[in-house]
């Protein structure tokens, strides 16, 4: 596995094609929520790609959004993990790569927006909610992360 970081301008169409194909796929195709993806964020945002490195597959993405463009906060959102590799692990590592960034960057509060579903998850990587949510038709929590 390898791992790519690139800010928005910085992505060839190849790589904007698998990333957009991949959220298409996991958010609005397998989770059956039809929500508006391009949503101009992209572009004041870093792309975190896992990549398998027998075949180059994109394996997991991640976005984070810069200090006070969508909240005061960097946020972290559109994680998803490609479902021939949602064996568990990818998130983790993909989640690892996103915070060591955040680590260079000194962001000690991250906020994001999570579906309820997946609370467990983010719990324990030490996230905390902050307030419930209906994002895009869906139960979420807004949630707080303290570096």
């Amino acid at each position: 596995m390898y791992t790519s970081i690139k800010k928005f301008p910085e992505l060839t169409t190849n790589e904007l094609y698998d990333i957009l194909q991949l959220r298409n796929k996991c958010f609005i195709v397998d989770q059956q929520v039809p929500y508006q993806d391009l949503d101009n964020y992209d572009k004041e945002s870093y792309h975190f790609c896992l990549y398998d490195s027998d075949n180059n597959n994109l394996v997991a993405y991640a976005r984070v959004i810069k200090p006070n463009v969508r909240f005061i906060e960097p946020s972290l959102g559109r994680v998803c993990i490609n479902e021939q590799y949602r064996d568990g692990t990818h998130f983790n590592e993909i989640y690892k790569k996103v915070i060591e960034l955040g680590d260079e960057l000194e962001y000690k509060v991250w906020r994001s927006i999570l579906q309820k579903k997946y609370w467990s998850l983010w719990k324990r990587k030490g996230w905390t909610i902050d307030k419930e949510i209906i994002e895009d038709g869906v139960e979420s929590y807004e949630v707080i992360l303290r570096r």
